[in-house]
């Protein structure tokens, strides 16, 4: 059976797609991760835990809620690679892609970083687990740990490899008298007596089954017989064998080419292969089967329904005689190269090219979260988005940009392509080679983007439909990368010239069909002497006084006024620097030793500082305080390694693009507002059991706000964060307020608007 017709067969049995998702309160994360890439599940007393390649999640077989986990939840990691449960210790061990262990028991995660911390050369990655009373026997790319539950530390460590070597064990399994272990290089077993089995020399390897010394993936004892499957160097076809002590012999029951997982699951032994998970009785014999279209894992649950994690099709299952699959909803995959938000919706390009701007070739993939759901847009002929614009009058109304692939403008699942043939943009030559690498709309609606290695290297599609590019004096024409464009408040167009080469900045004067006003400059980011600082830069934005901030090789640089380029004919950078305040009179520049991928500003004219190993940076207005620095140590960010960021002014939510996927902290900014006339305060009233700040919305950026009791007195004031203004609600001697009505006075910041509101406090 095809997989086109096994993928039709699970569809049409129904599968659900929960949303999960939900407003989150201020200072709160949520993660933003597919689940359709289920790759390991395993069943406890009460629920069964699904890994997929974004996060983890679970099913509660009483209540049948599901829930997404990770750090937000006391989590110590992100990336299950591994997990078991032990219903004798009613324990459950995760195991991390970083080597990182939790051990969760009666609601309690406790951390073993030790083998993610030790110093080894190669793989120490942690494949399988397997429990022999209070002993977690941890399979790791280097030997077999041993973990004592009964301690919860690291007991004994075997390197059973040639001469005490390190040597890849993908899993271990025992009779009661031997561990066996499937390794790399053949099978190999030691007694379970033996006090010295951290002696390699202790182990012996089993030579009479076929391919002896080959890759064996999975082991398994059942029923008085040890299971084995032998890995096919050319990825075609395993083989799987059986013995009862007395030689081997081919199981004439697997009918699958890929055995992806072998075991021991009490009354049955369950073999997953690329077509179904397969239960095995006592007598060997498949008594039931449970097919899937990319099958890699599958548990029993004590009903004695089966779960299979299905690679791409989410958690199926045969509860209730019927299959379905949870599938709980996140984005299409953790690959994200550009965010765009506007209007509440969040726009998110699946994407990317290499360190030397060559292509990655991933599909063509339009993210977009709207209405706390995601949903994807596919061009499956094209490929690598890596920028994005929205239109600000429609955010549906979409634009990305390709490496490879022209410019492809979404309303909303329709999409059309633009290329050499129906526009103003060039091809470096025959085939997929119009490598768009930033585009920007204009205040006019036009939308202006760069267009590599070409004669005509910047091209402007107008709001009327037309096009037109400019060869602008072939100063960039000969360039193999350019990057992102932006539009200034000024109306000049600013490029960066990637791999150290700068910037350029053009001026039409407003007349994009005139091209004899126009001025090009490149430009080289220097100090006010004329030396050069650094022409690599990663990242720029404007922020709301017109200064451009840039994001570099070497920390953070601004350029002040960046219009006086077009005025004084030259431009200087400065770097922001950063008093060590321990009496040296020495400063440092702000992240002068990190390359900063990513700059948004927010509401409040703050800076949001992604970078390529640090993590994320929240500084102040003038860059001078730090207000909050998140990595993966220190909070729930997935990775430190940050590709971009995205401020959603409306809700304040700020969202981080990292290596491994989408994270959002809800931020205390908002856009600012024209008028007063929409101001909300929330809640109102404040209960006695609300512990939270209070949240005053809607007003203009730099608002002065001042709260007084009935009688007039005022017991606190602020300026709003952009849009948004927030109190603690309490006094200036730190003491919650008693209750009553309290009056909200608002005042722009030149005074020339004002307004008034009240609000019911119960202490």
């Amino acid at each position: 059976m095809n997989n086109r017709l096994l993928y039709f067969l699970i569809a049409l049995t129904g599968w659900i797609s929960f949303p999960l998702s939900g407003q989150i309160g201020m200072g709160q994360w949520r993660t933003h991760l597919p689940y359709q890439y289920c790759f390991l599940t395993e069943t406890t007393s009460d629920r069964v835990y699904c890994s997929t390649t974004g996060g983890l999640f679970y099913y509660k077989l009483d209540d049948h809620l599901v829930e997404k986990i990770s750090k937000i939840d006391g989590l110590s990691d992100n990336g299950v690679s591994a997990m078991r449960w032990n219903g004798e210790q009613e324990t459950l061990i995760l195991a991390y892609e970083s080597s990182n262990l939790d051990i969760i028991r009666q609601g309690t995660v406790l951390n073993l970083p030790d083998i993610m911390k030790k110093q080894i050369t190669g793989d120490k990655s942690i494949y399988d687990i397997y429990y022999i009373g209070s002993g977690a026997y941890l399979s790791t790319g280097f030997g077999i740990v041993l973990v004592n539950l009964e301690k919860d530390e690291i007991s004994e460590t075997y390197l059973i490899g040639d001469d005490g070597q390190s040597l890849k064990v993908n899993q271990v399994t025992s009779d009661g008298t031997y561990l066996y272990a499937a390794t790399d290089q053949g099978i190999r077993k030691g007694l379970l007596s033996d006090p010295f089995l951290v002696d390699f020399k202790a182990w012996e390897l089993i030579t009479d089954i076929p391919g002896s010394t080959g890759v064996f993936s999975s082991i398994a004892f059942f029923n008085g017989y040890l299971f084995a499957s032998s890995e096919d160097p050319a990825g075609e076809q395993d083989q799987l064998y059986y013995s009862n002590g007395s030689g081997w012999t081919a199981y004439p029951y697997f009918t699958g080419h890929i055995c992806h997982e072998l075991l021991n699951r009490g009354q049955f032994l369950s073999l997953v292969d690329d077509t179904a998970v397969h239960l095995i009785n006592d007598d060997l014999l498949v008594v039931q089967e449970m097919f899937g279209v990319n099958p890699r894992s599958a548990a029993l649950d004590y009903n004695g329904d089966l779960w299979l994690a299905d690679y791409g099709h989410g958690l199926n299952t045969n509860q209730g005689g019927n299959n379905w699959s949870i599938i709980p909803n996140g984005p299409y995959s953790t690959s994200v190269f550009d965010m765009e938000c506007s209007g509440g919706i969040l726009q998110a390009a699946v994407g990317g090219i290499s360190r030397t701007w060559t292509n990655l070739w991933n599909a063509a993939t339009l993210e977009t979260f709207k209405d706390e759901e995601w949903k994807s847009t596919h061009s499956w002929d094209d490929r690598d988005l890596i920028t994005l614009e929205i239109d600000p009058d429609n955010p549906s109304h979409v634009y990305a940009g390709s490496w490879g692939y022209g410019l492809l403008e979404y309303k909303g699942k329709e999409i059309t392509r633009y290329t050499e043939t129906n526009s103003s943009l060039q091809t470096i030559q025959a085939g997929h080679y119009i490598r768009i690498g930033g585009v920007a709309v204009d205040p006019q609606g036009n939308l202006w983007m760069t267009n590599s290695n070409v004669a005509e290297p910047i091209s402007v599609l107008k709001t009327d439909g037309t096009w037109k590019s400019f060869r602008a004096d072939n100063l960039i024409s000969d360039f193999n990368a350019l990057g992102d464009i932006l539009v200034s408040s000024s109306g000049h167009k600013w490029v960066i010239v990637p791999r150290g080469n700068g910037l350029f900045a053009m001026d039409d004067n407003m007349t994009i069909d005139d091209i004899s006003d126009d001025i090009y400059k490149k430009v080289s980011v220097v100090d006010k002497y004329g030396k050069v600082i650094t022409n690599d830069v990663y990242s720029f934005a404007e922020d709301h006084k017109g200064n451009l901030w840039l994001g570099t090789n070497q920390g953070v640089l601004v350029m002040y006024s960046p219009y006086r380029l077009f005025v004084d004919g030259s431009i200087f950078a400065q770097e922001i620097l950063i008093s060590r305040n321990d009496g040296s009179g020495y400063a440092d520049a702000l992240l002068g030793t990190q390359v900063v991928t990513a700059i948004e500003v927010d509401g409040a004219n703050r800076k949001w500082l992604g970078t390529s190993t640090g993590g994320v940076y929240l500084v102040s207005e003038d860059g001078q305080e730090e207000i909050k620095q998140f990595n993966a140590t220190n909070s729930p960010l997935l990775s430190n390694v940050i590709t971009d960021i995205c401020v959603d002014g409306i809700s304040g939510e700020v969202f981080f693009g990292t290596d491994k996927g989408i994270i959002s902290y809800k931020g205390d900014a908002l856009s600012g507002n024209d008028f007063y006339n929409n101001v909300v305060v929330y809640p109102n009233p404040v209960r006695e059991t609300y512990e939270g700040p209070v949240a005053i919305k809607g007003l203009l950026e730099n608002t002065t706000v001042k709260i007084t009791d009935i009688g007039g007195n005022l017991v606190f004031e602020t300026e709003s964060l952009g849009g948004q203004a927030i109190w603690d609600g309490k006094n200036f001697r730190g003491e919650r307020v008693a209750t009553g009505v309290y009056m909200i006075y608002l005042s722009s910041a030149y005074g020339e608007l004002s307004y008034v509101t009240k609000l019911l406090f119960i202490h």
